[in-house]
């Protein structure tokens, strides 16, 4: 017995410290000894899910709520688990449960507010999260999340701002502070209280920078270029699949990417299934050999036979289909988009799979890009996004990647500008739309009421009219961007160039 404790209190520690796959390990041996302790089973279901498990983590997750029905924290996590797996009404019950085990527990209540607001039921958001606070004025860190997530207007802004400023005031792990710090600096932003917003982002960025070689990634970007040359690359043998069905959307993060699915989808022939991570996934198995970046160089252009890209063409449908089915969009629609921004890097494996695919390439000042992308907390670490200086190699980059493209491998690529879009939206769409094939319809120009889920950090945008307010973010901070600025004019690129 002595030995289990040990185990338990070894494993409890290596769960503190974000030990994973230890703790893991440990609360394991523990069960072995105490099969009905559902909080060792909550315990391994949380790790497994930190390490990617989520099939297990399901299975010992459902043991937890069996042993002990009442405990909030085990529906909590399932309907995070849920969520991922885009099983929302699955979710919702769950979250639904924990509460009514106990009234205003803030993991349930993030969970709640934060899918239906993906749903775009801001009303349903906002009722969980304004019961807890009542039930609980002081708040925590679930509940300053929360009330951060489903401000909407100045009041709730304010009742949000000093929440986070209380718990930020206590004592918090890196990674908790980080995130209260993005979410108070959204909020000073939208509140017009600049200085302070960019102070607050600054230094929730310092918390969550992470080593990026900008000068490496140029290089890999460099090489990708001499990997796919036009003359290898026209000899290369190409998919027999010819459908038209799939849409890549790609290009930086905040540059619109949401905002372009979100109008195919609108349309009756269209539909949006996300970020898939498909591609990039059949770049390193098609080359047999691995990569260390989102920059993929052709190893061995002769694994590229015409049987494998088929073979790789119909998995790439096959999930096209599968997560159109799962977000309750039509699988059959005439085009289906991926708007994974990271695709940017596989165009031209792209145009080997699908010869009659349609790419288009979002642009946006890279000024607001960079504003955007410092100001939002991405999920995972995003290495480039913390500091102006790699923003602005990473859009330096990425221009490269894209007019390579284009104007060396003569792939057909529509580039739709952010600016453009919003000054005159009925002849970018009808621009669009003709591209894809597509007849115009009144739909999309009013794709924020299309009723859709939208779970990337563009989940509010998408649900909002266009308006002039978006544009020209940058001259708030203006002061501050001198590194921005000086990095992208040593690139070659002057402010407002990339449109």
């Amino acid at each position: 017995m002595q030995d289990v404790q040990q185990a338990l209190a070894m494993a409890q520690s290596a769960f503190a410290a974000g030990d994973w796959s230890n703790a893991g390990r440990l609360f394991e041996q523990v069960s072995k000894h105490q099969r009905r302790n559902a909080e060792v089973f909550l315990a391994m279901g949380i790790c497994s899910v930190r390490i990617g498990q989520l099939d297990q983590a399901r299975r010992y997750l459902n043991k937890a709520v069996k042993l002990k029905p009442m405990m909030p924290e085990s529906h909590a996590q399932l309907g995070d688990l849920e969520r991922a797996h885009m099983q929302r009404d699955a979710a919702i019950a769950h979250y639904e449960r924990a509460l009514a085990i106990k009234p205003g527990f803030g993991p349930a209540v993030v969970g709640l507010a934060s899918i239906r607001r993906q749903l775009g039921d801001y009303e349903g958001a906002r009722s969980p999260v304004d019961a807890a606070i009542q039930r609980n004025p002081a708040g925590d860190v679930h509940l300053a999340d929360a009330a951060a997530m489903v401000a909407h207007d100045h009041e709730t802004r304010q009742r949000a701002i000093s929440m986070l400023r209380k718990v930020l005031d206590g004592d918090l792990p890196d990674s908790n502070r980080s995130i209260m710090l993005f979410r108070l600096a959204g909020l000073l932003d939208r509140e017009g209280d600049y200085d302070e917003a960019w102070r607050v982002v600054t230094e929730a960025n310092g918390l969550k920078a992470v080593a990026w070689d900008a000068a490496g990634h140029t290089r890999k970007v460099e090489a990708f270029c001499r990997s796919w040359d036009a003359a290898s690359f026209g000899d290369m043998p190409r998919s027999s699949n010819l459908s038209e069905q799939p849409v890549f959307v790609a290009g930086m993060p905040r540059s619109g990417t949401s905002l372009v699915e979100q109008i195919i989808a609108s349309h009756p022939a269209g539909a949006g299934v996300g970020e898939l991570p498909t591609i990039p996934r059949l770049a390193v198995e098609l080359d047999g050999l691995p990569t260390s970046g989102p920059t993929h160089v052709l190893h061995r252009s002769s694994a590229l036979t015409s049987a494998r890209l088929d073979e790789a063409a119909t998995k790439t449908l096959d999930e096209l289909h599968r997560m159109a089915a799962l977000l309750d969009e039509d699988a059959s629609a005439e085009r289906i988009v991926d708007k994974l921004p990271g695709n940017i890097a596989h165009l031209p494996l792209i145009a080997l799979l699908f010869p009659k695919a349609r790419i288009i390439h979002t642009t946006r000042d890279p000024r607001d890009v960079a504003i955007s992308c410092y100001f939002q907390d991405f999920a995972g670490p995003l290495g480039y996004a913390y500091s102006l200086e790699s923003l602005a190699s990473f859009i330096a980059d990425e221009h490269i990647l894209v007019n390579h493209a284009r104007d060396v491998l003569g792939i057909e690529i529509l580039d739709l500008s952010y600016e453009h879009l919003v000054a005159d939206p009925e002849r970018q769409i009808r621009r669009l739309l003709d591209f894809l094939g597509l007849p115009f319809d009144p739909a999309c120009l009013s794709f924020h009421t299309t009723t859709r889920s939208v779970a990337t950090a563009s989940t509010d945008q998408v649900r909002q009219p266009m308006y002039r307010g978006s544009l020209e973010r940058w001259k708030r901070y203006e002061p501050h961007l001198g590194p921005l600025i000086e990095t992208l004019g040593a690139r070659g690129i002057e402010p407002g160039e990339i449109r």
